[in-house]
């Protein structure tokens, strides 16, 4: 069989050599991107107050040795301001209704501060807002007396669940109170970023935060697909107001949180609402798969200051509210759990 010479098709086509330089030069031209504008006074201006805030944040450390930040310093300043407390707070999707296969946000209780001394407060930040959430803030006035090494901080927050699926920051600010507020010393001053990733291998974790005169742990529980329970407890019978202490924890984690002490100044305050105890803390996170459980130690009202001792359990629940009623000591209480999902947005 024979091939003619025009049945042979060529093994590529040349373009023609000017057609191809153009189109090349249309390619380059369309890659191009023009300079960026000369700054402006304002962008100038700008950038000069993020710098000036920056170094106002960035203090130099004695017990370390070094300068460090200790507060958020990346954020832009003109847009945030970086005092302004959180807007969101606890039962924010109570009312709602999810389902059970809705994906839920990681949380974090924090258990215990324990330090040597104290005077003002410092909050906590995650990323629903990175702003103020404060778990405990006194001023001079109304400082916590530390009377002892390893003693913890009386805890007042968060309002709300927290938000961890990435990273927390947390900013310290302690003083030790002085006769003069000009003479308060400096006791911790320091910022401290907590990583979702140091709590894989445990769901505790211990965090010694060295700074200035101080050593300060903290102690915080990571939460996996947490529900938010926010409490409320009243008294429906016995004594006026409740003597004794009321503490939460989970089944995934026993450490005891501290929601009521009468032992602390004002514990006893009842709310607006006749009968409502005023609690140092309402807010705690509970894994969806966990329990929640609330112990009561009442003190009776007779010389000798016996101790009663009630548990109860909570089921979560992605939406509305749970009540009981339960007789500890010479009280009769009513304890109410409002249910919320933690969600970040």
């Amino acid at each position: 069989m024979e091939f003619m010479e025009d049945d042979v098709l060529p093994m590529y086509l040349e373009e023609d050599e000017e057609e191809a330089a153009a189109a090349k030069q249309k390619r380059r031209q369309q890659s191009w991107k023009p300079p960026p504008p000369p700054p402006t006074k304002e962008g100038m201006d700008k950038v000069k107050r993020d710098l000036e805030m920056m170094q106002k944040l960035y203090v130099f450390d004695p017990k370390l040795g070094y300068g460090c930040y200790n507060r958020i310093w990346f954020v832009d300043f003109d847009m945030f301001d970086i005092d302004e407390e959180t807007q969101f707070g606890p039962m924010r999707f109570a009312d709602s209704h999810i389902t059970d296969n809705h994906e839920l946000t990681n949380s974090l209780n924090v258990l215990r501060v324990k330090l040597m001394s104290s005077d003002v407060g410092f909050p906590v930040r995650d990323r629903l807002d990175l702003k103020c959430i404060y778990i405990f803030r006194r001023n001079r006035h109304n400082c916590q007396l530390v009377q002892s090494e390893g003693e913890s901080l009386i805890l007042t927050g968060p309002s709300r669940g927290l938000v961890f699926y990435s990273d927390a920051y947390f900013e310290i600010d302690l003083k030790i109170k002085k006769d003069a507020e000009i003479s308060d010393e400096q006791f911790c001053k320091a910022l401290i970023d907590v990583d979702v990733g140091k709590f894989k291998s445990n769901n505790i974790t211990r965090k010694t935060v060295v700074s200035w005169l101080s050593e300060v742990d903290f102690i915080l529980s990571y939460v996996k697909n947490a529900v938010e329970g926010t409490v409320e407890i009243r008294i429906l019978s016995g004594p006026e107001a409740f003597s004794g202490k009321i503490t939460a924890c989970t089944t995934n984690d026993p450490s005891p949180i501290l929601l009521y002490d009468s032992d602390v100044d004002d514990a006893n305050t009842l709310g607006n609402d006749n009968k409502v105890l005023q609690l140092l803390r309402r807010v705690v996170a509970v894994s969806k798969d966990q329990m929640l459980i609330v112990h009561y130690y009442a003190r009776s009202d007779d010389q000798n200051g016996n101790m009663s001792h009630c548990i109860c359990e909570f089921t979560p629940r992605f939406e509305g509210a749970d009540k009981t009623e339960i007789t500890c000591g010479v009280y009769m209480l009513r304890v109410k759990v409002t249910w919320s999902p933690v969600l970040d947005h």
